[in-house]
């Protein structure tokens, strides 16, 4: 269970006594820990420690045992020549500068408290959705939020880096990126894929300049989507299939078949042929590409983008040929600000960090602030702790805390975890 991240951790947050001793029993005054190194190298550098009666300036090198400092072979390595101070959980062996004189080394397992210990076993070890769960209700607010600001912070840094990724393959045309990226977010995760494959294989401008037509654009979603398979007796994809069959062979199409569509278990409003019909009336809404967001101020702007009733024929059909119970088929609130999270508000934000607008990237966090709280099941989770999102910032960084902190067990790492493992 003792690991050199939890060594490095107990050094930097000062879980240990100021003044402790060397294994040759020299007293030490810890004065500073130092600035933990990310990259090769010792793990701190810039320490200063007062070792009997002189100062030290210099690097901390952690390990579990002393001997681990010559299996990774750094009585070899220059880098390691500053070397103030050996910390390690067992003291095994005596270790040595490269000219011979011993190294003065710290056995932490003298000073550490039981406490922590036992509580970062418990965290470790524990089954709970939430690890620290059983220490979370003394966490101050502000820590928690404090957090999930800088989860949603990291969460649109990847999502940005992902953006840039696509735009580098796409001859940087921003409306291009807009439209995949969108359409990809008609697929709610479950399909998104497969709506990102179909966006590929259907060019935005062919998209846009037939945008007019609402029934080639219909023919060419559902076309493209390869949802135009198979020989259908209602008069509505019959009028689709001849559409698109002219437009494929005009414009030398062809159909994703890499992503099967998915509708198992779902809900009736996520139904692939039910979103397709979504997306194309957004599209048929004056869809101009990256400007079309880029002109929305208010957040109702945002929303009256996507609100535009699909085809009638949706009101009372979820498959082609299959009737049932008539219903309003227009894409809901909930559904739109997913889209605006996942993919309005990433974009927005990258084109103002691209271009150096920071008015862009205002927009896009004020945007998200004004979002309702995602409610799923990883948001019930925090609730079931107390932990209410005021925003979607706070539901996606709960989303990000949960996936890339609680379940990697990165407790150290946390700002949450931190702070249940240091309190006693």
């Amino acid at each position: 269970m003792i690991d050199e991240n939890l060594l490095s951790f107990i050094w930097q947050q000062r879980l240990m006594p100021s003044f402790v001793a060397t294994t040759d029993n020299e007293k030490v005054e810890i004065v500073e820990t130092g600035r933990k190194n990310l990259d090769q190298g010792p793990d701190f550098f810039n320490a200063k420690l007062l070792i009997g009666t002189t100062t030290w300036h210099g690097n901390i090198e952690i390990h579990v045992k002393s001997s681990d400092w010559f299996i990774h072979c750094h009585q070899f390595d220059s880098n390691y020549a500053n070397v103030i101070c050996h910390l390690v959980w067992k003291h095994d062996v005596d270790v040595y500068y490269l000219h011979g004189e011993s190294i003065p080394t710290i056995e932490m397992c003298r000073y550490v408290p039981e406490y922590l210990l036992e509580r970062f076993r418990s965290i470790m070890e524990s089954s709970d959705i939430i690890p620290c769960a059983k220490f979370f209700s003394d966490t101050p607010r502000r820590i928690i939020f404090d957090m999930l600001d800088c989860c949603y912070a990291e969460s649109l840094k990847k999502k940005t880096s992902a953006l840039q990724c696509l735009l580098n393959n796409l001859n940087n045309d921003y409306d291009e990126l807009c439209y995949i990226t969108v359409l990809s977010n008609f697929g709610f995760r479950v399909n998104s894929d497969a709506f990102a494959a179909t966006a590929r294989s259907l060019p935005f401008k062919l998209v846009r300049k037939l945008s007019y037509n609402r029934t080639a654009i219909e023919a060419l979603l559902f076309g493209q989507a390869n949802l135009l398979d198979k020989k259908y007796s209602d008069t509505y994809p019959q009028t689709l299939l001849k559409e698109y069959r002219y437009y494929s062979k005009a414009f030398k199409l062809k159909p994703q078949k890499s992503f099967p569509w998915k509708d198992f278990r779902m809900h009736p409003a996520n139904f692939p042929c039910v979103r397709v019909a979504q997306c194309a009336a957004f599209i048929c809404n004056d869809f101009q590409g990256l400007i079309s967001f880029l002109r929305a101020e208010s957040i109702s702007d945002f929303y009256s983008l996507f609100c535009n009733d699909v085809n009638h024929y949706w009101r009372n059909h979820l498959k082609f040929d299959k009737t049932c119970p008539p219903s309003n088929r227009t894409i809901g609130i909930t559904s739109i600000d997913l889209i605006l999270i996942n993919s309005i508000v990433p974009l927005l934000f990258f084109y103002g960090k691209i271009k150096d607008l920071p008015q862009i990237q205002n927009r896009a966090m004020s945007l998200i602030e004004k979002i309702s709280p995602e409610n799923n099941n990883n948001t019930r989770e925090w609730r079931k702790l107390g932990i209410l999102p005021l925003n979607a910032v706070h539901s996606q960084g709960l989303l990000y805390l949960k996936k890339d902190y609680c379940d990697k067990r990165r407790c150290l790492n946390c700002k949450i975890g931190s702070y249940c493992l240091k309190n006693n």
